[in-house]
């Protein structure tokens, strides 16, 4: 009972808190887990216009129908960016929401890079 309890206000904090990096903490979380998700949320015209290197792009919109196509395991590291990080953000909650513990979004998105 007291571990359920705990386990709720961990997740409950991480979504208020929030789980935002900056560009330098990212680049040293996919240095040591290189088996790491970065996802572009932003929409696809974006995404080919410019994006960082290995990111995969889901659009914010199709989130809920493709993350399970890409990630099995809700205990992956995942990073998220947008252009300034606002949407990332969403993406972020509602995933933590969906189930997936080990999310991160890059605070200022691509343009704080």
């Amino acid at each position: 009972m007291l571990k359920k309890l705990i386990y709720k206000l961990k997740r409950k904090l991480r979504r208020t808190c929030g789980n935002d990096i900056n560009y330098s903490t990212m680049k040293k979380m996919l240095k040591e887990n290189t088996n790491a998700i970065v996802i572009d949320v932003r929409t696809k015209d974006e995404y080919m216009y410019n994006h960082l290197d290995g990111a995969i792009n889901i659009p914010m919109q199709d989130i809920d129908a493709e993350i399970e196509k890409f990630i099995k395991n809700k205990n992956d590291l995942i990073i998220l960016y947008c252009e300034y990080g606002g949407r990332s953000k969403k993406v972020m909650n509602k995933l933590q929401k969906m189930g997936y513990e080990n999310v991160y979004n890059l605070e200022g998105g691509i343009e704080s890079i």
